[in-house]
């Protein structure tokens, strides 16, 4: 691992021991333009969507070809869903800094060019703006999504009824994620789906569990996140990971929505338990979960990935599953695929409308861990 920089995100001259402005959506906005104008070649800044008091949600882009499709996986970030979590933007904006000026290391080079990262700071910025947990309608947003939503003042009025989560609904649905992590702040822990459901007591995990558990154990063992302040104690804990409903139920949040309905493992990270009020306390939050956010971002290699065309070499949009899987992926519209995929041998299973079904035998060894397999459809 390369050592630590900082450049756009701290003024030059601001000490470590510096009370800390958090950026507003403004300084965001400043900032996210800089680096694409400094970092035009692998960047690419665009809106999300517009939130109630009409502010632009604004996310970027960095992979080596940030406007191409293309085989590699796509990973989420996102932060400040809640408006008052502001250290959330700020770990965000830290690794836009220390990727983008680290991009000549050849273990961040790799990555920039294997993968496409969408990070997106900030997803309330009403909230931000405001100092409040939840957008202009007093919605909190990470109550607003679809799976098992529950009617609640807090909630909204029906799913996606909120701008800001139908925005990320219809960012995330047309670009088609793999992995993502959302950032909060209020514990130390990692939190793995299903928030709506308790494994202990209700025996509901999602099927492809061990997926998801060593992904979010990639996150935890890597680097020094276990030795975060104020990390979670409880007999429901294994290694820095809970599940959600373990901890507590929560209905309508991202992580279920983008697990159940996008098939993209979403974590929520937990990554301190209140806003530090130094520089010096941003650092060491940083320093505590990046090689954590590199090695997950890495993790989202493993697995098979592709072309789905008909045979006429037409692009086909079809789902991607497993047997005795409910993960459910796509290709987008140039056929490109991707499943994320733990070492084994598996059945996929190719299902598009209009075309008959395809299954294909895959074997994924440990040392290669991705392989390419391209898939032409028979029409009906």
């Amino acid at each position: 691992m390369i050592a630590l920089v900082f450049t756009s995100c701290i003024a030059e001259d601001k000490k470590e021991e510096d009370s800390i402005v958090y950026n507003t959506p403004e300084s965001l906005e400043k900032f996210l333009y800089k680096i694409y104008k400094k970092h035009s070649k692998i960047t690419y800044m665009e809106p999300v969507g517009v939130t109630v008091e009409g502010r632009t949600i604004w996310g970027l882009i960095i992979s080596d070809r940030p406007l191409e499709s293309e085989t590699e996986p796509r990973i989420r970030l996102t932060g400040s869903i809640h408006g008052d979590e502001n250290i959330t933007t700020e770990i965000l904006i830290h690794l836009i800094d220390y990727i983008t000026n680290n991009y000549d290391n050849k273990y961040i080079k790799t990555l920039v060019n294997t993968r496409q990262l969408f990070v997106i700071p900030m997803i309330n910025p009403d909230g931000v703006a405001n100092n409040t947990r939840y957008n202009l309608n007093n919605v909190d947003l990470n109550r607003n999504f679809s799976v098992e939503w529950t009617p609640h003042n807090l909630h909204g009025g029906y799913p996606f009824s909120e701008p800001e989560s139908k925005a990320l609904r219809d960012y995330s649905l047309f670009t088609i994620f793999h992995l993502s992590l959302t950032f909060h702040s209020g514990a130390v822990i990692v939190n793995m789906p299903f928030d709506y459901a308790s494994m202990k007591n209700d025996n509901i995990i999602p099927l492809e569990y061990f997926l998801v558990k060593h992904l979010a154990k990639i996150y935890t063992t890597t680097g020094s996140f276990l030795e975060s302040e104020g990390l979670l104690v409880s007999e429901n804990i294994d290694m820095g990971t809970i599940n959600g409903g373990d901890w507590y139920i929560i209905n309508g949040s991202l992580q279920d929505w983008s697990y159940k309905d996008t098939g993209c493992i979403d974590l929520t990270v937990e990554i301190t338990k209140r806003n530090p009020l130094t520089i010096k306390g941003i650092k060491k939050i940083f320093r505590n979960n990046i090689k954590s956010i590199l090695a997950y971002i890495d993790s989202a290699g493993m697995g098979v990935y592709g072309k789905i065309t008909d045979e006429n070499n037409n692009p086909v949009f079809a789902s991607i599953s497993i047997e005795e899987g409910d993960i459910i992926t796509h290709s987008d519209d140039y056929g490109c695929y991707h499943r994320i995929l733990l070492p084994g041998q598996y059945t996929l299973l190719y299902m598009a409308e209009g075309f008959k079904d395809y299954a294909a035998i895959v074997f994924i060894n440990e040392e290669s861990s991705r392989i390419e397999k391209n898939v032409i459809m028979e029409k009906n």
